[in-house]
Order: C-alpha cells, then structure tokens, then sequence
C-alpha cells in the first residue's frame, strides 16, 4: 500500500496508542496524529487489569505487550458468600476454588508501555478535545473544540463508549444502561495482606452482586488492593441511563451510604473491611454499560476498542480486544490493496470477534448480578458446571477475550 498517507486516531489511551502503533508500523513514512482530551492524568490511573496468560502471550508476539510488565501472580481464584451472618463470619465460607490462568497489571503500567512504544512519526497532542468527525470524499475529518478542522486519510476512531467518531458513523447509536454499577477502588494491599489467603483472585458473592478483588503492582514497588463491587442499586438513587461514568470526590454520599450498608449487611466482615480501607473520597463509580456498533469501519472510519463495542468487566477482555483490534488491524494492512479495502477486511475481521466478547460478558452479568442466586448454597461439585456454563461461549470465546 502506498504510503505517505495521513492517519488519524481519536483518543490516546491504551485503545488509541494500539491503534497508533499499529498505523506506524504498517505504514512508517504515514504521518499519525493522536488526539488526546485529557492532559496527562491518563499515566496516572492505577486501577487493576487482569489478562489471561494466553492472550497477554500473542499480544507480545504481536509486538503490543513486553513480558517485563510488571504484575502479581494469582496462582487460583477463589470464591465466597456470606453464610452464617454475624461477627464471627470472617471470611465467610469458601464455596471454590479452582485455576485461573490470569495475572494481574496495573492499567497505568499498561498505558505508559504503549505510549512509550510510539514512534517519533506519531504526534500525540494532549489535552485536544474533538467535538466531532465527518466522512469526506477522501477521507474523513474532525473538529477541535477550538473549531481548527483536520482532515485525513484514514481515521481512527479509539476514544471509548461515547465515541465522537462512531456518532458520525451511526449518529443516535449509544451504549444501553444493564441495570447495575460497580463501585471500584485501591488502597495499600499492606493495610489487609494479612486478613486474606496468599497469591488469588476473590470473588465473594451477594444476592444481586459480588466483590471481585486482587493485588496489584504499583509504581513505587508496593503492592495496591484493586476491588470491584458489583450490585443493582434503586432506580431513584442515580439515574445512569445515559453512558457516563463518576470520578473520585465527585460520588454522592448517597450512593456512598447505600454501598456501606450494603458492606454490612451482605458481605463477610473481613471482605467489608477490606473494601473499607479506600477512602470514601478516592471511590469512583462505573455504571456498567455493553454496546456492539453496526460496523466497526464505515468508509475511511475504523473503531477500536469501546467504540466499536463495550463488554462488561466480568468477561475480563476489555483491553485485550482493544489490542487485538490494533494488531487485526496490522496483521491486515500488507494484504490490503487500499484503504477501503482494509476498512471492509477489519470489519469482517473484528465485528465478530468483539461482538462476542459483549455477549460473554452480558451473560455473566445476568448470572453473576441480575439473576437471585443463593451463593452460600453452593458447594465446589455444584458450583463449577454453573460457573462453567457461563464462561464459554460455542465460537471458543472465553473469558479473558478470543484467540487471535
């Protein structure tokens, strides 16, 4: 393919500096433009990430991932509910536990490591917020919010679940609220190392919801608690139908009041304890939201990442399909025999692949938070061809995402 050309990548986190690379490396005389609306706080996000060996494996193959990434090592997950209510509960009761081929990064390593692979050819603009794209007849354009327009041969559209890029494609078509949030923080795994079991992932399940929480690497060589609390909340508590999400500091008490209380009445002491030790302050909120677009190319516009489809956290591949959008997309490029070529052959190539992510983990969620389950009912002989039957979809799609 000829090059010379000009690329466009809308969004510069771990979706978008995948998408750069892979633009750069397919083609390096192409000038590639990033736009990035944040100014920086990006590299700071220390929030957890887990990847299942196997695709963390092909993505360094692919030349996304290095093995160096610094991670903690889970050697099983574990999984508990609350039994026998009362003071003395503990750790409430184990119902299994069973391999879990993941391991667990921070999703600020994961960021600077791409970024830090850009070649000098990319020219990542921080803190440039588009307000909208447009196909044209050579390409497509955008718009900054300081009304400057750039135009494009190919752009890339890798700036999440409110994609500016995937409204021009498909005006109207956004991410459907599934009923529930999560409530996620960190704090220094030092503060309850000693309360929990060596080296897993926990799950400790509720009546419609569950605790998911592990360790984590930090940047100055401590070790974080990462904790994800899932749960279906009142309607008239928060009205998050449309996609958004809510920083630290900026979560109501209300909402703070009901999670506390939910600690309380659902969750063994111990696991309370330890989401507990986050500052009500430093809690933020994820409402939970899942979304395949029509297409993942239209014209000279591609989508990767959350723009093309949002998968809940439960099927843990959020990331790693935003990569193996990336690497498609240069795995691709060589056979192409132009640029719309290559939009037609990335769609037909990814569409699928992303698609079934999302209905992995919409089926998950409806087991693991929508669905009343009696989790301290289980025992491991009856819990596993349960948890088995949601884990896997008929395409070999698994949790922790696809092969490529």
């Amino acid at each position: 393919m000829v090059g010379g050309i000009r690329i466009g990548v809308v969004g510069g986190s771990i979706a978008g500096c995948a998408g750069a690379l892979a633009a750069a490396r397919a083609v390096p005389d192409a000038s590639v433009v990033v736009f990035e609306r944040s100014s920086g706080e990006l590299r700071d996000r220390g929030v957890g990430i887990g990847i299942q060996q196997e695709r963390f494996r092909e993505l360094v193959e692919a030349g996304f991932l290095d093995p160096s990434l610094p991670s903690t090592i889970n050697k099983a997950r574990q999984w508990y509910a609350l039994d026998k209510p009362g003071p003395d509960s503990g750790l409430g009761k184990l119902i299994a536990s069973h391999p879990f081929p993941f391991k667990a990064y921070n999703w600020g390593h994961l960021y600077r490591l791409l970024h830090d692979r850009l070649p000098s050819q990319v020219d990542y603009r921080e803190d440039t917020r588009v307000v909208s794209a447009a196909a044209s007849e050579s390409g497509a354009s955008v718009t900054l919010a300081d009304g400057s327009i750039e135009h494009f041969d190919l752009l890339l559209g890798a700036d999440g679940y409110r994609s500016v890029v995937r409204e021009a494609m498909f005006p109207g078509v956004v991410p459907d609220y599934a009923g529930y949030l999560c409530w996620r923080g960190i704090s220094d795994f030092a503060q309850v190392e000693k309360l929990l079991p060596p080296e897993a992932f926990f799950t400790i399940g509720f009546p419609h919801g569950h605790l998911v929480s592990y360790p984590i690497p930090a940047d100055d060589g401590r070790v974080l608690y990462n904790w994800v609390l899932y749960s279906m909340i009142p309607p008239d508590l928060a009205d998050l139908r449309t996609a958004t999400s809510i920083p630290p500091g900026a979560v109501s008490d209300t909402l703070l009041d009901f999670m506390d209380a939910l600690l309380t009445r659902e969750l063994p002491p111990v696991w309370a304890e330890t989401v507990r030790k986050t500052a009500r302050e430093d809690v933020f909120i994820q409402p939970i939201y899942d979304f395949e677009a029509p297409a993942h190319a239209e014209h000279r516009m591609l989508l990767l990442g959350d723009a093309g489809a949002v998968s809940r956290p439960h099927a843990g591949a959020g990331a790693v399909k935003a990569m193996q959008d990336a690497a498609t997309l240069l795995r691709l490029w060589p056979a192409a025999t132009g640029l719309d070529d290559l939009a037609a052959r990335y769609d037909a190539a990814r569409r699928p692949a992303d698609h079934a992510v999302v209905a992995l983990a919409r089926r998950i969620g409806q087991a693991q938070v929508l669905d009343a389950v009696d989790w301290a009912a289980f025992e491991q002989e009856t819990f596993m061809p349960w948890l088995t039957a949601q884990m896997e979809l008929p395409d070999g799609t698994e949790i922790g995402g696809r092969g490529l």
